[in-house]
């Protein structure tokens, strides 16, 4: 048996694939030590896991990040925004981060350290002696962001090209946006890596996210993203990882009106792009208010605003959760604003997408759904009622979007996501000799 250190971004989005992914690995006989904030101790530790928390300097509740992080929300523009949360957030937990990877691997005879992708406290191990740390291994928890002259910079939603017209267009745009959007935080990166006594990456800070660790296992198949003819060996596509079984579930009343030949629509904000309903459920509700054909279900992520609730269309139903493993297989169209797992999950059953999603890197997920034909991106984190409807009313009436779904289905099952990173793991046990413990001389 192994023992794998498996850390996470302080976001439930990077958190719990990578507790699902422990959980695994325990129930398969390995020791897996779980670092990450404190406030997901719990869900940690019913992993089987040992825990240990991060340093109080970076041990906090991302739910106070407009807190800890005033000035964010001054900034005037969304990419102003990120570019601030990629310094401050992620680059700035570096030190500490590597500081507490260090600190458990004193202890902890780690056969390799697990990550999602936007961990960045392995990077100053990554950038040392490989023979003075233990393997590295990253989880693509999101759309894969890797450069190549294969595809438009990242960020940009435009679609995959290999003709030499496009080529030319990826090397260029690639070249130019890598520091004309990103060079300050390029620069941040590497100026918090010489502090530490680390070189500077060798690469664009994304692509370094991909290619440094000895291996990348994206959770999504390979007909969910772009094909690159120039694709690191490294890279290796497992599957989505689906979210577990539910237990203990009583369903709703409603129940049963699932079954009762309407077409079932899933409308959803994620869980933490939720706060204004008004951005997607209430114009979708709007939208499909009076449609006998329908029956729209609409889950908040959180409580159900009063105003929501006092105005639900008779065709609607609303709640703050409902497990996927239960609902989705009862859906015939989702719309949602673009989080890779639950477009997965969705895809996994067939389910075609309409997406609405501008923040982080979401248009990058709702541009992959519309390249696959399995759905209709409508470009917009906010859009109006008519263009809900409209394109829901497509992706129902036209057979192509249930057949791409259908197709993509097939693919995902050919994957065991979990089964897929243990066996990836175990293979690079064997490949590698380096103790953890060196990861500390």
């Amino acid at each position: 048996m192994a023992s794998y250190l498996i850390a996470a971004t302080a976001l439930p989005g990077h958190v719990l694939p990578m507790l699902a992914i422990a959980q695994h690995l325990v129930g398969l006989g390995h020791e897996v030590r779980v670092h990450t904030a404190s406030q997901f101790r719990a869900q940690a530790e019913a992993t089987g896991a040992g825990f240990t928390p991060f340093a109080p300097a970076i041990d906090h509740d991302y739910r106070d990040l407009d807190q800890r992080f005033p000035e964010r929300q001054r900034l005037s523009s969304a990419h102003a925004q990120l570019c601030f949360g990629l310094k401050h957030f992620f680059a700035d937990a570096m030190a500490a981060q590597h500081a507490g990877l260090r600190s458990i691997l004193e202890e902890f005879e780690a056969d390799a350290i697990v990550v999602d992708t936007m961990f960045c406290g392995t990077f100053p191990l990554l950038l040392g002696p490989r023979d003075r740390r233990p393997a590295v291994v990253a989880i693509g928890i999101s759309a894969l962001p890797l450069s190549s002259c294969d595809t438009a910079f990242f960020g940009t939603a435009l679609p995959p090209s290999s003709t030499p017209e496009g080529r030319a267009r990826n090397r260029a745009m690639n070249a130019n946006l890598k520091q004309a959007m990103f060079g300050e935080v390029q620069r941040h990166f590497d100026g918090l890596l010489a502090r530490s006594g680390s070189p500077a990456l060798p690469e664009f800070f994304v692509d370094a996210m991909v290619k440094l660790p000895d291996l990348y296992l994206q959770l999504t198949a390979p007909s969910f993203e772009y094909p690159r003819s120039d694709l690191p060996a490294s890279v290796r596509f497992v599957g989505p990882l689906l979210a577990p079984a539910s237990r203990g579930f009583t369903p709703p009343d409603w129940w049963p009106e699932l079954d009762d030949g309407r077409s079932v629509v899933l409308v959803t904000q994620g869980t933490l792009a939720n706060q204004n309903p008004a951005q997607l459920i209430g114009p979708a509700l709007q939208a499909l208010a009076g449609d006998g054909k329908l029956l729209v279900i609409a889950t908040t992520g959180g409580p159900v605003p009063p105003a929501l609730a006092a105005n639900l269309p008779a065709n609607a139903r609303v709640l703050p959760f409902l497990p996927y493993d239960r609902l989705l297989p009862k859906v015939h169209a989702m719309v949602t604003n673009g989080g890779y797992g639950s477009v997965n999950h969705a895809l996994s059953l067939g389910v075609p997408l309409v997406v609405a999603g501008t923040s982080e890197e979401k248009p990058e997920i709702a541009a992959r759904v519309a390249w696959s034909g399995a759905g209709i991106n409508l470009g917009s984190g906010q859009p109006g009622a008519r263009q809900i409807g409209d394109a829901v009313r497509k992706v129902l009436g036209e057979s192509t979007y249930r057949q791409r779904a259908a197709a993509l289905r097939e693919d995902f099952a050919r994957h065991q996501a979990l089964a897929g990173i243990a066996e990836a793991l175990a293979a690079l046990r064997r490949t590698t000799t380096t103790p953890a413990s060196a990861a500390m001389a």
